[in-house]
């Protein structure tokens, strides 16, 4: 008798630490396949390894990007669930850029579909219109009618190596290099031959229905829709919502490539958490 009770408690044990290892079991199961969902129908996670939207976004500002605020979702059932905002002026977004479609990029949309687009001087006009840009941050004091950003497009034609064509070409895509692909570039400048316009004997550039005009803030280091043309819509993949963490850094700590690298900024990144932890933008909302 002593044993059958033995037996049954023993048999209880292990009925109940299988119990208990199948309820963790489902939990991380659970947690796993939610993470999955968020991150990737909902969120994405993002860190800035350039100064190109200083001083609103910084260098090693880790940002969730919301991927449905502009998404088109077919029913009114879905609107309520994920709510849709419409692309604006001002807005910024995140996409797949153009020139480098391997990368993520983060800009501020400037130019909205049909509008012409003129700058001179680091001056912004859209229909002929000057644009008050409060978020605008230049690093150079200097204006330059050489220096390319200053004045888009440019009034004159410029001569590029390839086929010995002419034109007023409106964008230069860089090659891994920095320098100018001759042969990429021919292809962008063809693709909106049609879009640079003459208004009132200034050159201007009308945005593509179906694309978005984008430029960094920072507007004397920001490669942008300036160089290598506007955004389509499609390319869009959403909105930054928050800063969840915030680490003082550079571009060169995010951009050079190499395994020996990665593991010493690792390295000093947790020796230094906390001295370079920006703590007063955590978790603050990007507008």
């Amino acid at each position: 008798m002593f044993i059958k009770k033995s037996e049954k408690i023993i048999e209880e044990k292990k009925t109940k630490e299988v119990s208990t290892f199948r309820e963790y079991f489902e939990l991380f199961a659970e947690t796993l396949i939610y993470v999955f969902f968020v991150m990737t129908f909902l969120l994405q996670s993002f860190v800035i390894p350039t100064g190109s939207m200083q001083n609103n976004i910084l260098i090693g500002d880790h940002l969730l990007v919301n991927k449905v605020a502009y998404s088109r979702f077919p029913g009114s059932v879905d609107d309520i669930i994920f709510p849709q905002k419409e692309i604006t002026r001002g807005s910024i977004v995140t996409f797949k850029a153009p020139a480098e479609m391997d990368k993520e990029y983060v800009k501020r949309v400037i130019g909205l579909p049909g509008e012409t687009i003129r700058i001179i001087d680091k001056k912004v006009y859209i229909n002929g219109k000057l644009l008050v840009e409060p978020y605008a941050h230049f690093d150079e004091a200097n204006i330059s009618d050489s220096s390319y950003g200053d004045n888009f497009p440019l009034q004159q034609p410029r001569y590029i190596d390839v086929l010995g064509n002419i034109s007023f070409l409106p964008f230069y895509i860089n090659d891994e290099n920095g320098f100018v692909d001759s042969k990429r570039t021919m292809a962008v400048c063809d693709q909106f031959k049609d879009a640079v316009l003459d208004v009132d004997n200034e050159k201007v550039f009308r945005v593509p229905n179906g694309y978005y005009f984008c430029m960094g803030d920072n507007r004397d280091h920001s490669y942008d829709s300036r160089f290598w043309g506007p955004v389509p819509a499609n390319f869009i993949i959403g909105k930054p919502w928050r800063i969840y963490w915030s680490y003082e850094s550079t571009t060169e700590e995010y951009l050079t490539p190499g395994i020996q690298h990665k593991a010493k900024d690792i390295f000093n990144t947790i020796i230094n958490f906390f001295s370079k932890t920006r703590w007063g933008r955590t978790i603050k909302k990007i507008e």
